[in-house]
């Protein structure tokens, strides 16, 4: 519903709040588990327990919110035609975006980044507390670091991407892009070059910075994600946001789950993430170009040199007349 000028800033500040629960959640949990252990006296297993009932409960009241008091768009209930189609996406329509080079390649570059931030905010509270030595509750503060650079730097991704599209078009969305992965492989494999003898401090310094390219490099994304396959961008928009998820699982077992070092984990992770940077070089569209420009011109020179005695035609007889 955005114009092309804003869409990428539109999408990113819409995005990048709404991840900003993941960085809360790194202070809150910690904060309620604390009540229910502390304040109401239970047992650790119990509160914990009891502390998982929050979320869970602030989803449903808003669930219904939104299902009883809001409308689809802003002209009111979500139709098809809205996208110039009569039929709903089926199962082939998903496996023929999917088909896509271009959608395959941002679905697993999204996985680098979002899916980076999902296994972040699973980590970072217990990386803090177990490695660093820092208290539950403080360590949850730490992390909330990393998920409260959601408040400008996805929708700061957004915007630079937006600013090139004006400058370069595409292939300035694309530079954006890759320069916002690269990056985010560069201070994620610092961050795990951080070791207890150098505190906690160092670490939550490279973290700020690598936190802001993860959420520019989402920012970045959906800034390219409308120009993919525009009659289907539904469609497209959910696989790549599925792709998040993924890399969440992917990175978790490939990364960490195959080390014992506290530290290795993250930079086996950078390497991934610094593979799917590099695919952006491969991205190219035939009427936009790609990364190094290219974009094919509208009109081949034939049909230029067909079309220019017409011009020259209209021309003279355009010529004004001598009185």
């Amino acid at each position: 519903m955005f114009s092309k000028t804003v869409v990428g800033t539109a999408n990113a500040t819409a995005g990048g709040w709404g991840n900003l629960g993941g960085g809360l959640t790194q202070t809150l949990m910690p904060l309620i588990y604390r009540f229910w252990l502390d304040g109401i006296g239970l047992e650790m297993k119990w509160a914990w327990r009891a502390a998982m009932l929050f979320p869970p409960t602030v989803f449903l009241v808003l669930a219904l919110w939104i299902f009883c008091c809001t409308q689809d768009t802003t002209t009111g209930k979500f139709d098809v035609a809205i996208l110039g189609k009569t039929t709903k996406a089926g199962p082939r329509t998903y496996l023929q975006c999917l088909l896509d080079f271009r959608v395959f390649l941002m679905i697993f570059q999204y996985s680098a980044c979002f899916g980076c931030e999902l296994v972040m905010n699973n980590t970072l509270a217990t990386h803090f507390q177990d490695y660093f030595g820092v208290d539950i509750v403080a360590a949850g503060g730490l992390a909330t670091a990393f998920g409260g650079m959601n408040l400008f730097a996805r929708s700061l991704g957004g915007i630079l991407s937006d600013w090139c599209n004006q400058k370069w078009a595409m292939p300035g969305r694309l530079w954006a892009h890759f320069i916002s992965l690269f990056g985010q492989a560069c201070f994620l494999f610092l961050f795990g070059c951080v070791t207890s003898d150098m505190g906690w401090p160092v670490a939550l310094a490279v973290l700020v910075v690598f936190s802001t390219f993860v959420n520019m490099a989402e920012g970045t994304s959906y800034g390219i994600v409308p120009y993919m396959i525009p009659q289907q961008l539904p469609v497209v928009s959910a696989m790549v946001g599925a792709g998040g998820t993924l890399g969440a699982l992917i990175a978790t077992r490939l990364c960490y789950m195959t080390t014992e070092d506290d530290l290795a984990g993250f930079r086996y992770h950078a390497i991934y993430v610094l593979f799917w940077a590099l695919t952006c070089f491969a991205m190219r569209w035939d009427d936009m170009g790609s990364m190094f420009g290219g974009a094919k011109a509208p009109q081949d020179s034939k049909s230029v040199e067909q079309a220019s005695p017409d011009k020259e035609k209209t021309a003279q007889e355009t010529q004004p007349t001598q009185a």
